[in-house]
């Protein structure tokens, strides 16, 4: 009987024993995973930064390339919505009466200048840089440009360069957009969206004709023909 008991007893304590030695490896093993992985200053925003190291790299490197072939890409597609309002738009709005083709060539002619006024103006003005000498207003140190920063002043990769109320980098501007070209940015956007609300919402009955009545189409030729004589 005491037999019994003591073989239990020992039981226990091996099982003891093997529960802490597991404890301490788990702990150790932990310890060693913290030390490589791990400190006070990681959060949600830091680990997220981390995994998406690929894609900002990417960025950094190829943006200043891409940015040409985008602000070409911008310049061909506005001369293809240009191209199509004349050949395809002007003749058919003929069809419909002369003071309706004067206000389309006027309005449309109106919101192209907007668009390639505001978009010059994106492209080519500068987006601003923190002034020189004592801020009146410092919120952090640049840690690439070894300089203070005034508020809403972020660091461009890209430019290499801090950029005042620094809103984003456009590829489609090939620029910053900051504190002196943010209006002209949205605006920018805005008369584009308007532009190309325009242009389909202008030719929308112009592709329903293209499958119900074949007489316009067959008309079109032959106005814009007569109006480019």
């Amino acid at each position: 009987m005491m037999q019994r008991f003591f073989c239990r007893c020992r039981y226990l304590c091996e099982c003891v024993r093997l529960r802490a030695r597991l404890k301490s490896k788990w702990e150790l093993a932990r310890l060693e995973f913290y030390s490589l992985f791990y400190n006070v200053f990681i959060d949600k925003s830091t680990m997220i930064d981390a995994a998406l190291e690929p894609i900002y790299w990417f960025v950094d490197t190829f943006a200043k390339y891409l940015g040409p072939a985008m602000v070409a890409l911008v310049i061909v597609l506005t001369l293809s919505v240009v191209v199509i309002f004349y050949i395809f738009i002007i003749p058919f709005t003929l069809l419909q009466g002369f003071y309706l083709t004067l206000f389309h060539l006027l309005f449309g002619h109106w919101l192209l200048i907007m668009i390639v006024f505001n978009y010059f103006m994106g492209v080519f003005t500068h987006p601003g840089r923190p002034p020189q000498g004592m801020l009146p207003e410092v919120v952090s140190m640049c840690k690439k440009c070894i300089a203070p920063k005034p508020p809403r002043t972020h660091h461009c990769s890209v430019c290499n360069m801090c950029v005042l109320k620094m809103d984003h980098h456009c590829p489609w501007l090939n620029n910053c957009v900051g504190h002196y070209n943010h209006r002209y940015f949205v605006m920018f956007c805005v008369f584009m969206w308007v532009g190309s609300a325009y242009v389909a919402i202008t030719s929308f009955p112009l592709f329903i004709d293209q499958f119900r009545n074949e007489e316009v189409l067959l008309l079109v030729p032959l106005l814009r023909v007569t109006w480019y004589r």
